[in-house]
Parts: C-alpha cells; sequence; structure tokens
C-alpha cells in the first residue's frame, strides 16, 4: 500500500477510535493526501467496533448503522438491537455478515429507535 504524502500535514496520522464507544483501537492511520485537512488525533475510521463493543453488543445483537449509499454512515446515528429483535424488524432469518447493517437514513427514528 501506498501512502500518498499530504503536502503540508506528511503522513497525516490519526488514532482510529471505535465507532460505539470512542475508546481508542490501538490502530494508528497514515492518512496522507487521502484526508484534505490535518487528520484529527482521533478519528472514527471505519463501522468495525472495538474488540470489547464486539463482545458487549454483537455477541446477541445486531449493529444498525444509518447510511445514504449503504457504505458511509450519513448522521452518526447508530443502534445496537438484540438478533431476535433485528429478524422480527426486517423480516428475515439470516442476520448481516459480521452482525453490522446498513439501514435508510432516518430508519432508526422511523422504528422509534431514537426520537
Amino acid at each position: 500500500m501506498t501512502v500518498h504524502l499530504h503536502p503540508k500535514y506528511g503522513v497525516n496520522p490519526t488514532i482510529s477510535t471505535c465507532i460505539i464507544c470512542g475508546k481508542e483501537k490501538n490502530e494508528i492511520l497514515l492518512l496522507g493526501s487521502a484526508y484534505k485537512e490535518k487528520a484529527p488525533m482521533h478519528m472514527v475510521t471505519s463501522i468495525e467496533p472495538c474488540d470489547d463493543c464486539k463482545e458487549k453488543y454483537l455477541k446477541e445483537g445486531v449493529l444498525l448503522v444509518e447510511s445514504d449509499d449503504g457504505k458511509v454512515p450519513s448522521t452518526g446515528s447508530l443502534a445496537v438491537v438484540k438478533a431476535d429483535a433485528y429478524k422480527k424488524m426486517f423480516g428475515v432469518e439470516e442476520l448481516p455478515l459480521h452482525n453490522i447493517a446498513f439501514i435508510k437514513t432516518g430508519m432508526l427514528k422511523e422504528i422509534g429507535v431514537i426520537q
């Protein structure tokens, strides 16, 4: 993998944080020019939760992430629901890959998970 250096900030590092709890994930990312400005010291860089949150929430639940395109979180709104509740809400038998599902922006409010 090649990192294209930022003209002003070089390798432009950031520490990845958990999308659920916000704690550091012991990962340093070298963003280089992929990030237009100076990268913040801490940043959510993926929807993959930390090991503690995987164990605490995703062992028996599903992380719902609002997204406009099914790839990138759109609002910052997310919730974890029990696996059985997920199946019932969405009328499915199978859980999503890694127990993480992207849903339409605004859907958490529609289904009453957030206000």
